[in-house]
């Protein structure tokens, strides 16, 4: 298989999860809840494809900054599932917003940092 195959799918998932993620962070905060949940689940459906183009190319050209990667994406996708899944059931308030939406802007920095910086 080609290397840049899986390399520019996976930036497109990336960039169409990211933008699915505010679509669905600007949906809850309207106060329109079920096109928020369509969109919560597409955007799990690109949680998947992006661990599977990540896995591939971490294969395919294994080195210690794609395993570091490979961590804080994991991270991220945590982060970005646990705000939506929050802000979904109305439970994310007080000090617990701000400490995820600040972990959500560094593993989004790291990661960018990695993907397009240091590899």
């Amino acid at each position: 298989m080609n290397y840049s195959v899986f390399l520019h799918s996976h930036s497109l998932f990336w960039l169409v999860a990211v933008i699915l993620f505010v679509l669905i962070t600007t949906f809850y905060r309207s106060g329109k809840a079920k096109p928020a949940k369509i969109m919560h689940m597409v955007l799990r459906l690109f949680y998947i494809l992006l661990l599977i183009t990540g896995v591939s190319m971490v294969i395919m050209n294994f080195y210690w900054a794609t395993a570091v990667k490979g961590a804080l994406a994991i991270w991220l996708i945590y982060t970005m599932e646990l705000i939506a899944t929050r802000m979904g059931k109305g439970t994310l308030t007080g000090a617990a917003k701000t400490n995820f939406w600040i972990q959500f802007a560094l593993a989004l920095l790291a990661v960018l940092v990695f993907g397009f910086v240091l590899t």
